[in-house]
């Protein structure tokens, strides 16, 4: 029987890639990861910039004609949903960017994610990256 949480999850680029890369050391903890929320209900956010830096370097390693595909089953999928950022956002993460100034480890695109998930009342992200606890977060899986 399937439970019906309706949970939103902040999906990262480190989940992007090991879901998509059969290579990666931790591929099998985010298929089951991602398979076992969607069994569940939860359903996954993914912000604009995180989709475009993800693609970005999908198109680098496996070329644009596999990227496109990647993107539009992302775009397909009725567990996936891709959020624009706002200028609050923005405004946001550059303070969260100027906060952690002796951290080289957070970078831009996750404070602008940490915006997002805050905007929005997310408080779990499926990471592979340790920066969003660092940030307050609770990384899965």
């Amino acid at each position: 029987m399937v439970k019906r949480m309706n949970e939103k999850i902040y999906m990262d680029t480190s989940a992007l890639i090991a879901f998509f890369n059969p290579r990666d050391r931790n591929h099998e903890a985010a298929t089951s990861f991602f398979r076992e929320m969607a069994l569940e209900g939860s359903s996954f956010i993914i912000g604009r910039h995180t989709l475009l830096e993800f693609l970005s370097g999908a198109s680098k390693r496996v070329g644009k004609r596999r990227a496109i595909l990647i993107r539009e089953k992302l775009l397909e999928s009725k567990f996936i949903e891709i959020v624009a950022e706002k200028d609050g956002d923005w405004k946001d993460a550059w303070k969260c960017f100027e906060k952690y100034v002796d951290n080289n480890g957070i970078d831009v695109f996750d404070c602008l994610s940490f915006s997002i998930m805050r905007r929005l009342g997310i408080r779990k992200a499926f990471t592979f990256d340790d920066d969003f606890e660092t940030a307050g977060f609770i990384k899965l899986p």
